[in-house]
């Protein structure tokens, strides 16, 4: 990957808590990351009814990170206390595909606002 290319993000993992019989998901800080962020747009990209979705994102490394699926994608850096995140992470990430030496991650918008 060529460097002028890579871009800023930041990981969180979640972490599910149960206080007082309410489950509450909170997310902790993992890592900063620089990755070559993609909005790559195709049929397959396709909805159901034939739009095309712009609220995924494509994530592409050739270097193994700590990226599993469920963990939550911020461009930007968020406020964080005691290591958990006050906001919650933009996107998901939805899976994670290696080709070769290229990791692909695919990001969604999250509706778990």
């Amino acid at each position: 990957m060529r460097i002028i290319n890579l871009k800023d993000c930041y990981l969180y993992t979640p972490v599910i808590r149960k206080i007082d019989g309410e489950i509450s998901k909170t997310w902790e800080y993992k890592t900063h990351l620089r990755v070559n962020i993609q909005q790559d747009i195709n049929e397959l990209d396709r909805s159901i009814a034939g739009i095309i979705e712009y609220e995924k994102l494509k994530l592409r490394f050739d270097k193994e990170i700590p990226i599993e699926k469920n963990d939550g994608i911020s461009l930007y850096e968020m406020k964080i206390k005691n290591n958990f995140s006050i906001e919650v992470p933009k996107y998901i990430v939805t899976s994670k595909i290696r080709v070769g030496r290229c990791i692909t991650c695919i990001c969604e918008v999250n509706q778990n606002r």
